[in-house]
């Protein structure tokens, strides 16, 4: 039997890695479209700075279509299948859902929440080269939400709010992966 894919999205330090730890804890293969944009900057030979994953990821889908991180992730997604569900951490866009579901029709999306304030500040505690500061943090953060995050999370099967330790996500994760069927 062919695996299953949930997509993650929220936005910018929601607790992604958390939930897709969380999944790969279960057996599942977890594939970051955020890799897909690092692996991007790093053969353009760019520094992993907010500024670069910001206008990677923009000419990326200006240059080759606003799918064209989930096109790169097929083959990886297709492999990955074949062996077990797999999660699919961090999507942005509906054309990137639409465009994995003309290849895998049963897509379960999940989204994750949390306030704006408590995110900011995950964040500059992260220290991934890509988070940066308050105002880099607004970049990105008006940057994700335009490219209609909003939408792909309302057609969410389940949401996961972010409020609490990283141990109380990792039990809501668990009990919404569960209630799934993962």
């Amino acid at each position: 039997m062919p695996g299953r894919v949930i997509v993650l999205c929220g936005p910018p330090g929601s607790g992604k890695g958390v939930v897709a730890g969380r999944a790969a804890a279960r057996g599942m293969t977890v594939l970051s479209l955020g890799d897909v944009v690092r692996a991007e900057i790093a053969d353009r030979g760019l520094p992993e700075t907010p500024e670069n994953v910001g206008q990677t990821a923009l000419s990326m889908r200006e240059e080759q279509g606003e799918a064209i991180v989930v096109d790169r992730l097929m083959p990886s997604l297709s492999e990955a299948m074949e062996s077990s569900d797999v999660l699919v951490d961090g999507m942005r866009q509906t054309e990137e859902l639409e465009r994995l579901r003309e290849h895998i029709e049963d897509v379960t999306i999940v989204a994750l929440t949390a306030s704006a304030q408590a995110r900011a500040g995950w964040l500059a505690e992260r220290g991934r080269g890509e988070d940066g500061g308050d105002e880099e943090f607004a970049v990105r953060e008006e940057r994700e939400w335009n490219w209609g995050l909003e939408h792909l999370m309302t057609q969410a099967h389940a949401i996961i709010l972010n409020e609490g330790s990283v141990e109380e996500l990792g039990e809501r994760t668990d009990m919404i992966l569960e209630t799934l069927g993962f």
